[in-house]
């Protein structure tokens, strides 16, 4: 075998890595992500599983139902290898509804994209798969599973039984597979070639019968009558392996969604959008549903790979691909990790590869020992396979063998999912091509249910499962009441009651304005594209805005300065706040007290060191505006700018009225909480880069002002590491501002109650414990509520009737903001609900999920419901409610200025300084905390 720079030659795959043995039986929710708490990590799935950040452990979507005659529910029996056992009593797995909303403006009736489906009669019977040589890849897994079934024992899976392309199978009946309910086989996937230098690979298979379930017992938990053990979650996992198992054979999947390749949009970059269809089998209220969405999905193009390679350098010359001509070693390494792990087909060979990467030098120049003499891939091409290339100064790619292969020997097969970040400059033509209407988005989801084909699906039919309609499910909603917003009581208009999610600033002073001070204008575009004539007209312009919202600008003119953005960020900074001090002798002493910062239109790396300066460094808060948008802007747009200005330096711009009903809540002391975590890219973890947690507070009495906490911690980690600490940093804050600014006395500044919001998955009962202990941390006693929030699900609502869209904007086809869903499509017992909040202009709204982890404060539905939405309004920089509460929002643009916290003079590369130093627990000593002038303002706004 040829060096490592070696050409193809056809030798055998290598031997991957699979997973753990435990079958994912955890509780889960949600369509894709993470596996449900207890569960879904180990070997197989299982309906936990594939739960994701759609909702917490065990959150299903649908109401509860009523018991057997005497008040107790009838019980099946569940049915494990031959042995009975009877279910326990019925008990919600998170927090048992209490009762159906019915505060209401006026009632509506909705489509949502869920079709009814029978529960199969039949036992299912569950196996293990054990695939030898392992392989991680769902799609070569399926493909042994199937050549066993057709090719190798037709006799015994015929028809054929389900399988999720990890370790589990479900047939609708007893394969016969003799007394131990176990069979093994060997087998290659291809004849043997005697010409090939290596053997074909040998498959080894074994399939170990684990239970036998009994969809009795799903429909006792459809009834809410059984609450939802391994065995009810395993038989989901079952139908949803059989729904999809005809469509994994014809179309790229990824997870729960499959795509055709007749939608489909070239986007440049190598990169092709293509149209698909989400589909997941959910238990409800009294039924089974099988939810269809609408999806997008980012490929690579098919063809030439050389095509491809040019196509991303957007280029069509093929010397944009020889290092002779230019190609530097930058865009290499971007070449490379755009086509890592992207399988391919050899042309000289028919043999499918894996690429690893590229080379560094072209054909020509690439060599290698054959057969005791330096050889060239060009000449190697020549010799052995009596090939000329076409293009020898092009790079050849690295495959899975370690063999390098020309560029134009390979080709990229249709319908290659692209698993990496999307490139920044292709995000718009992505949301274009994902964006529908709704009456659109429902018109396209019937081809999805017509793809399905249940009818037509031979193993569909062979689990019973029939589809009892292709007509959307249309269920009720309710409309809740908007609630009032009051501004300072000097407003023309003190109160504004929002319409449709919306309302403007005219006549509107902030309830607590700030005061600015001392100020610097820093612009860091030329002065020939942003003139002094510019500047002088931004702070005219701010400052009339400013004091007609209210504020004090006690500065006039502030000291301007143009400056290089190629330069010492901080420094200038640094000079241009000791310009200012010295611009008022009387009060030398003082600094300034905000930074307008005046950016071109690409300058992260400037915005990333003025943001680490002020928020990190000095404490001093700064507000970028890009100058392009200065030049044009009107007072609506300064509106806008002061909304965020006003939160930084201490002001409120609105609060709930006291007196309405959406702000019950807070007629005894509250605090609430919100928290999120975000993730690096996938593709990043070899680079050790961390997520980043935080949590947000209020700590006034009206619930609008929140101070924040962020770590560091280990990447892809969901759960919130240093939960304790960040809550008692935040009480602290609390009892702070109680005391100091609301006057309370020490023993007063004590919450009765805490809210707590958390996005995505949740850590369950165990975070209940850490909140718990970081309140006897801080001295307090509240009962707590613990509420997760989810958008990444595949509910999506179309009014059934026109009088009931968006009035604000009725051609959108979307439904009006504070829309609610708590029936037929939610938990059998569990207390959920799905909220719209917003009022959708373009696309599809989507609407958030809400699922109760705990409840201290026995709340009914309504109140939490209405409290939820009146949350949505508050978020302090938008006039316009939100789609999910304001704290969950907070919580989430803190992780995003997480990078903030580096240096970015000693951290300007985060993944190689990682790579090349201690990993995670040096990031986490990096990371700088906020400034003490900044921890008690809303400087993330």
């Amino acid at each position: 075998m040829p060096p490592r720079t070696a050409p193809d030659r056809g030798t055998a795959p290598l031997r991957g890595r699979g997973d753990g043995r435990g079958r994912g039986y955890g509780r889960g929710h949600g369509d894709q992500g993470r596996g449900g708490r207890g569960g879904g990590r180990g070997r197989g799935s299982g309906y936990g599983g594939g739960g994701g950040r759609g909702g917490p452990p065990g959150a299903f979507t649908g109401p509860p139902h009523p018991t057997g005659p005497t008040g107790a529910p009838t019980i099946a029996p569940a049915v494990q290898d031959g042995q009975t056992s009877v279910a326990g009593r019925v008990r919600s797995i998170i927090v048992k509804r209490p009762n159906y909303g019915k505060l209401s403006l006026r009632p509506l009736t909705v489509f949502v994209n869920a079709y009814e489906i029978t529960v199969p009669e039949e036992l299912i019977r569950h196996y293990d798969v054990v695939i030898e040589p392992e392989s991680e890849s769902v799609a070569f897994n399926i493909k042994v599973i199937t050549h066993l079934q057709t090719e190798i024992a037709p006799e015994i899976f015929t028809p054929n039984a389900g399988f999720d392309g990890k370790k589990n199978m479900f047939a609708a009946r007893e394969l016969p597979l003799g007394p131990t309910d176990s069979g093994s086989w060997s087998f290659h996937l291809r004849p043997p070639n005697p010409n090939a230098r290596k053997p074909p690979t040998v498959y080894h298979v074994t399939i170990q019968k684990a239970a036998t379930l009994n969809p009795q017992l799903l429909r006792n938990f459809l009834a809410g009558q059984q609450e939802a053990d391994n065995a009810i979650l395993t038989t989901l996992q079952a139908l949803n392996i059989a729904i999809r198992t005809d469509v994994i054979s014809r179309y790229p999947t990824n997870s729960k969604s499959f795509f055709v390749p007749s939608q489909r949009r070239d986007i440049g970059g190598g990169v092709e959008l293509w149209r698909g269809y989400f589909q997941s089998v959910r238990p409800a209220a009294n039924r089974l549903l099988v939810n269809v969405d609408v999806t997008t999905a980012m490929m690579y193009k098919s063809g030439p790979l050389l095509d491809v390679c040019l196509s991303f350098f957007d280029a069509r010359d093929p010397r944009a691909l020889m290092p002779r001509h230019g190609l530097t070693p930058r865009k290499l390494r971007a070449l490379s990790n755009f086509l890592l792990n992207l399988p391919v087909r050899a042309t000289h060979n028919n043999r499918s590869r894996t690429i690893k990467g590229v080379s560094a030098a072209g054909a020509r120049d690439l060599t290698f020992d054959f057969n005791g003499q330096q050889t060239s891939i060009t000449a190697y091409y020549q010799i052995q396979e009596n090939r000329t290339l076409t293009f020898p100064d092009v790079i050849c790619a690295k495959v899975e063998t370690g063999a390098m292969i020309p560029l134009e020997l390979l080709v990229v097969p249709d319908g290659k999912i692209m698993k990496k970040e999307l490139f920044q400059d292709k995000t718009r033509e992505m949301v274009d091509f994902a964006r529908m209407r709704p009456d659109d988005r429902f018109q396209e989801i019937r081809k999805g249910l017509d793809l399905l084909s249940f009818d037509n699906s031979p193993i569909v039919q062979h689990f019973g499962i029939e589809l009892l309609s292709t007509q959307p499910l249309s269920i009720p909603a309710r409309l809740l009441p908007t609630p009032p917003l009051n501004y300072h009581t000097n407003s023309s208009q003190k109160t504004v009651r929002p319409s449709n999610g919306s309302w403007n600033m005219v006549d509107k002073k902030f309830y607590r304005a700030a005061e600015l001070r001392k100020w610097v204008v820093v612009i860091y575009e030329t002065q020939q594209r942003f003139n002094a004539a510019a500047a002088d007209r931004l702070v005219k312009d701010l400052v009339r805005s400013a004091r007609a919202r209210g504020m004090a600008v006690l500065m006039e003119q502030p000291l301007i300065k143009w400056c290089n953005g190629q330069g010492n960020i901080a420094q200038q900074l640094l000079d241009a706040g000791r310009e200012c001090v010295a611009l008022s002798p009387h009060a030398n002493q003082e600094g300034p007290g905000m930074f307008i910062v005046i950016l071109p239109n690409v300058a992260g790396d400037v915005y990333l060191a003025v943001k680490h300066f002020g928020d990190i460094s000095k404490g001093i808060p700064s507000q970028c505006i890009q100058a392009s948008k200065c030049l044009r802007a009107n007072d609506q747009f300064w509106n806008n700018i002061l909304l965020k200005i006003n939160p930084k330096l201490g002001g409120i711009n609105s609060i709930l009225d006291p007196t309405d009903r959406g702000a019950d809540f807070l007629k005894e002391p509250t605090i609430i909480l919100g928290a999120d975590v975000m993730h690096p890219p996938p593709h990043s973890a070899k680079f050790g880069i961390p997520s980043y947690a935080s949590v947000v507070g209020s700590v006034d009495a009206n619930a609008v002002k929140y101070v924040a906490a962020s770590r560091a911690q280990e990447g892809r980690k969901e759960d919130i590491v240093d939960l304790r600490t960040m809550c008692l940093q935040i009480f602290n804050k609390y009892k702070g501002y109680q005391v100091t600014v609301e006057k309370r006395s020490p023993q007063a500044a004590s919450p009765k109650r805490l809210l707590f919001f958390r996005d995505g998955v949740s850590e369950g009962e165990f975070s209940i414990v850490i909140e718990k202990a970081a309140c006897r941390d801080a001295g307090f006693k509240p009962k707590i509520t613990f509420i997760v929030v989810g958008k990444r699900h595949h509910y999506r609502f179309c009014p059934q009737n026109p009088q009931d869209r968006n009035q604000a904007d009725p051609k959108s086809g979307n439904c009006p903001a504070g829309m609610v869903v708590d029936q037929v499509i939610t938990h059998p017992i569990d207390f959920d609900f799905y909220l719209l909040s917003h009022g959708g202009l373009i696309g599809t709204s989507r609407p958030s999920h809400y699922s109760v982890i705990y409840d201290e404060n026995n709340f009914q539905a309504d109140a939490l419901q209405l409290l939820s939405f009146s949350l949505c309004h508050i978020f302090a920089r938008a006039t316009r409610s939100v789609s999910i509460p304001a704290p969950v929002y907070y919580a989430h643009l803190v992780c995003k200025r997480a990078k903030n916290h580096y240096d970015p003079r000693a951290d300007s590369d985060t993944a190689s300084s990682v790579a090349a130093s201690g990993g995670i627990q040096d990031m986490r000593d990096r990371y700088r905390p906020l400034h003490d002038n900044q921890a008690g303002n809303m400087y993330f706004m």
